[in-house]
């Protein structure tokens, strides 16, 4: 399976700079709700951080991220949905993704399971939508997406791992990144058009944020092998991995900002 510690990197790609602002701390816990059409596929509220559900955040920290149950698949709930959330840093944003798999089991997560996430014959669209997210440090959140096309915010895998070419999405090694480019953008999520791809936000001291309206593969959607694309899903339209991305900002605590403030009155009798 591919690692995360690459699209997490390259999803930072494009971030632009902008107005000073309060960066958003480490994430500690929000409610995921996953539906495909009318059907919710997953809802649960999760902690992050010590002690929670979701304890490392954190690629190339010497061991695997931390993961969660979500949901399950199947006659009696027997194949479970996961999700990895892993955060990093950067000079504005806090950045956040999340990877939703249907693995084998608990004991065994990277090794597609007997069903997908979505269903291949229902061609209904996917959103995915995250409430009351809070983060330590910040007193309010906006969640937000870079539009350009180097932000790489969505991306879905077969039951081999190989990256579908889904519409919209950048082409293979279109910015240099092999197999990785092959995402959709934030530019596709913010281009003025509800279908596909579709992105909403509520600032404020809890986050929320959609990303809605994304296309299910289907059996008829190819996929990258590493080498050729065009080529047939392993599991006729199995999604194994759902990934998706999303930047935040954010206003430091009131004890944090008088900090700040202290500071750069500090500067500013220095310059005179």
């Amino acid at each position: 399976m591919r690692s995360h510690a690459v699209i997490l990197a390259l999803s930072l790609c494009g971030v632009v700079v902008g107005p000073a602002m309060g960066q958003v701390g480490e994430p500690t816990g929000f409610t995921i709700t996953v539906t495909h059409g009318a059907t919710v596929v997953a809802n649960r509220a999760v902690t992050i951080g010590p002690g929670g559900d979701i304890e490392d955040t954190k690629v190339n920290d010497g061991d695997p991220e931390g993961f969660t149950q979500i949901g399950a698949l199947g006659p009696g709930g027997s194949s479970p949905i996961i999700m990895k959330v892993v955060t990093g840093d950067d000079p504005m944003f806090r950045l956040l993704h999340i990877f939703i798999d249907t693995p084998v089991s608990l004991l065994n997560i990277n090794v597609a399971g007997p069903f997908s996430l979505f269903s291949p014959a229902n061609s209904a669209p996917i959103q995915v939508a995250i409430t009351n997210a809070t983060f330590s440090g910040t007193t309010s959140v906006t969640p937000l997406l870079v539009g350009n096309n180097t932000f790489y915010t969505a991306f879905m895998r077969d039951q081999l791992g190989r990256f579908y070419e889904l519409p919209q999405a950048n082409a293979f090694n279109s910015h240099g990144g092999g197999i990785y480019d092959i995402q959709v953008p934030g530019a596709k999520f913010l281009d003025g058009s509800p279908i596909p791809y579709a992105f909403a936000s509520v600032p404020g001291p809890a986050g929320a944020w959609a990303w809605g309206m994304i296309p299910n593969p289907g059996p008829g959607t190819t996929i990258h092998d590493g080498t050729n694309g065009g080529q047939p899903s392993a599991g006729a339209g199995y999604v194994f991995e759902l990934g998706l991305g999303v930047a935040l900002t954010g206003v430091p605590e009131p004890a944090t900002l008088t900090m700040l403030l202290g500071g750069l009155m500090l500067v500013l009798r220095r310059r005179r």
